[in-house]
């Protein structure tokens, strides 16, 4: 029974001090992005969402704005604030009167990189090897590659393709985190 006693309580700190680790995790990627959300805010950028995903290093930018300058503006307040995460920029610049117009050119540009980027992995031998989604002229790339040679091919070849803004590059290699082209 002395023996059971000193197992529970050892047992006890280790279960809370798993869970403090875990918490303050939650609460550093929750300070990043508020951050980010508030100094957007502040910027008067409030179409521009945020969102983070920690355990891949990326911090992603959605929603839209009615100029480039804005995009742009966008991406470097997150940049300033993201540390060594990768910010993925995928805010779409939809003019006021033209939304109608500039999302059809949005989706027509982003068809338009995934057959290109299918045709470029084919020909480079990597198309069984690689998920992708292109948005907003971003490729990101995920799963898992054999090598970190096989990972920067697959980076060279999705940033060749025309029109591709940015390539978000989440393939594993081991333990290795997300990185980007810009």
């Amino acid at each position: 029974m002395k023996t059971f006693k000193p197992c529970l309580s050892l047992l006890a700190v280790v279960v809370i001090g798993s869970l403090a680790g875990c918490s303050m995790k939650s609460s550093k990627s929750a300070e990043v992005a508020g951050g980010v959300r508030t100094s957007l805010d502040q910027a008067g950028l409030k179409g521009v969402s945020v969102t983070e995903d920690h355990d891949k290093g990326v911090l992603t930018l959605g929603g839209h704005v009615a100029a480039e300058g804005d995009k742009s503006q966008a991406e470097s307040i997150a940049r300033s604030m993201a540390g060594a995460q990768v910010v993925s920029n995928q805010i779409a610049v939809i003019p006021p009167g033209a939304e109608h117009d500039a999302k059809t050119m949005n989706s027509d540009l982003d068809k338009g990189i995934e057959g290109n980027l299918d045709a470029a992995l084919i020909q480079g031998g990597l198309h069984k090897d690689i998920n992708y989604s292109v948005k907003n002229q971003v490729v990101t790339m995920t799963r898992e590659v054999d090598s970190q040679s096989r990972r920067v091919q697959a980076q060279e070849i999705a940033a060749a393709v025309p029109n591709v803004q940015q390539v978000v590059n989440e393939l594993q290699v081991k333990a290795q985190k997300a990185t980007s082209s810009n």
